[in-house]
């Protein structure tokens, strides 16, 4: 049977009553949360940048371009396509002709490499895919249906893994270990996961499994046998909660298990105020839900009609916000890289940028105390202006529109203005004020070590 994976979304989203969360119940995952140790590395916490359809000559150059521009890159994502097929995980060697001197010439400069991936195979793979039809490897449809249930995806018509028969996992991570030999750092595992509100039946069980079970499966298990094969120091970056614009949160929206989420991305969205708001609200809603670590495609992963697919404002906000996120990534669909829109915007970006990088220290102490909380790096205090602390002694407030607008409501303490030490504000009280390019709502609590690295920083 052949379905429509959006169409499979919209259902699980209708009838959900925006504003209202649901149930919170947890499913049970291995992997006690208690340590105030952060269990990542520290170079999650550092920028990244990648963009779309990538070939191995473009990924060099995107690096090299931030380097020579003194912006601080510590990560790069291979995005789709990179292999010869969906899944073969063979390197297309028109795009990517020597893969192993590309990932040990980024590895040199200091870069890590994430590659990209989905949990299923595309039926025009046809070889590979008869091998994993014939033996029962794919998921169907339900316990009346004898073939694999194809999906009409994002990237062509495929089937799901069943990721409950240990038999088919093994095979699985041998095409998997294809591209483990490069020494990648992680990867980037898509939502093709919701797909099992339509492929839900496990032929291995004999049971209908819960698309939220399946998506757990599938994300422990890139985490587990990627570290076990490569190191503990290997992360993936995965979606926490994506409600395409619902607003919404709790299981039906969630996808990877928090207790790995490490590196957490919202999703893709427009290129726009619109898009960074909806992005803001599945942050709010991840936090709501108890994952830590986790930012958003800075300007949005999709493009306008504008000569470089976005215009340079809400690109400019957008890069402000993801330094002060958990995880500061930059890339999609048009342009993302700042020299390419003006001098302003790269004298902006890098500062930020370079921002980020000197709060790392910060973010992983603070990180470590919200993860064995269960909380949100970002911690949102206000769902109407999106206002959050960033672990407990930074306050940002995001621009959320061309106004540069925005009103603070202060928590409790005392809270110096990053851009200007003379202004402080008490907790409790309530600030209208209109923000210039070059600056952004960041404040820190008075007489916290942070403020000193926030003022070193922005003294530069």
């Amino acid at each position: 049977m052949r379905r429509n994976l959006i169409m499979g979304i919209a259902s699980v989203l209708v009838g959900c009553t925006p504003g209202k969360p649901i149930d919170q119940t947890w499913a049970q995952d291995s992997g006690a949360v208690g340590a105030a140790e952060a269990p990542w590395p520290s170079w999650v916490l550092e920028p990244w940048v990648w963009e779309d359809e990538s070939t191995q000559e473009s990924a060099l150059a995107l690096v090299d371009g931030y380097i020579e521009h003194d912006i601080p890159v510590s990560a790069i994502i291979i995005d789709s396509p990179w292999a010869t097929g969906y899944s073969t995980y063979e390197w297309d060697p028109a795009l990517f002709p020597d893969p192993q001197a590309m990932i040990d010439e980024l590895h040199a400069k200091g870069v890590r490499v994430f590659v990209w991936t989905v949990p299923g195979i595309n039926v025009d793979e046809t070889e590979l895919y008869a091998y994993a039809a014939e033996r029962g490897y794919f998921m169907t449809g339900g316990p009346d249906e004898t073939e694999p249930e194809v999906v009409e995806w994002w990237k062509g018509d495929g089937s799901l893994i069943d990721y409950f028969n240990p038999e088919a996992v093994d095979w699985w991570h041998s095409l998997i270990d294809q591209t483990l030999a490069f020494g990648i750092d992680g990867w980037k595992l898509d939502g093709l996961d919701f797909s099992a509100l339509l492929a839900r039946h496990s032929p291995y069980l004999g049971r209908n499994v819960d698309r939220l079970e399946y998506s757990h499966a599938y994300y422990r298990d890139f985490h587990e046998y990627t570290r076990q094969q490569l190191g503990d120091d290997r992360v993936n970056t995965v979606r926490p909660v994506d409600n395409y614009g619902a607003d919404v949160g709790g299981e039906l929206v969630q996808f990877a298990p928090k207790d790995i989420t490490w590196a957490g991305w919202v999703g893709d969205q427009d290129p726009d105020f619109s898009g960074l708001q909806a992005a803001l609200l599945n942050m709010w809603w991840s936090d709501h839900d108890g994952y830590t670590v986790f930012g958003s495609d800075i300007g949005g992963y999709r493009e306008d009609g504008s000569a470089l697919g976005r215009e340079k404002l809400p690109f400019i906000r957008w890069a402000q916000l993801g330094a002060l996120s958990a995880v500061m990534e930059n890339g999609g669909a048009g342009e993302h890289r700042p020299w390419m829109f003006d001098d302003e915007t790269t004298t902006i970006y890098r500062r930020f940028a370079k921002l980020h990088s000197d709060l790392v220290p910060y973010l992983m102490e603070e990180g470590g105390l919200a993860f064995s909380e269960e909380n949100g790096l970002m911690d949102f205090t206000d769902k109407d202006t999106f206002s959050y602390r960033l672990g407990r002694d930074l306050f940002v407030v995001p621009v959320l529109d061309e106004t540069s607008m925005v009103q603070a409501t202060f928590p409790e303490g005392r809270w110096i203005y990053a851009f200007d030490p003379t202004q402080v504000f008490e907790g409790g009280t309530v600030t209208t004020f209109t923000v210039a390019l070059e600056e952004y709502p960041l404040f820190f609590r008075e007489g916290a070590s942070v403020g000193d690295t926030v003022l070193a920083r922005l003294a530069d």
